[in-house]
């Protein structure tokens, strides 16, 4: 299954701003798969930011901890923003809901 950039980011970011992280996990999965392009890991970074929130959700703060690490690793580079994505935003609320995980 083709997804589409756009649809796939603005899906991503509805459900990420909704607090629906495993949703915008699998939206932006679906494109990432079968992403080559030069921000694989920006794209992989935001897919981990989601896990690691619902991991927080979830209970599970090693995992949070865990997987946030690898987020910031790969969002870092593309702060503050990139390709329409407030990637500050995203590694604000990362650090905000995971560190009390």
């Amino acid at each position: 299954m083709s997804v589409e950039r756009d649809a796939a980011v603005a899906g991503f970011e509805a459900a990420f701003g909704a607090g629906r992280f495993f949703d915008a996990h699998e939206i932006l999965e679906q494109y990432w798969v079968a992403y080559r392009g030069p921000d694989r890991d920006f794209y992989r970074g935001l897919i981990q930011a989601a896990v690691a929130l619902h991991h927080a959700r979830s209970g599970n703060p090693t995992g949070a901890r865990s997987v946030a690490a690898r987020a910031v690793a790969n969002l870092a580079p593309y702060a503050p923003s990139h390709a329409g994505v407030d990637v500050a935003a995203v590694l604000d609320r990362l650090g905000r809901e995971t560190s009390s995980a």
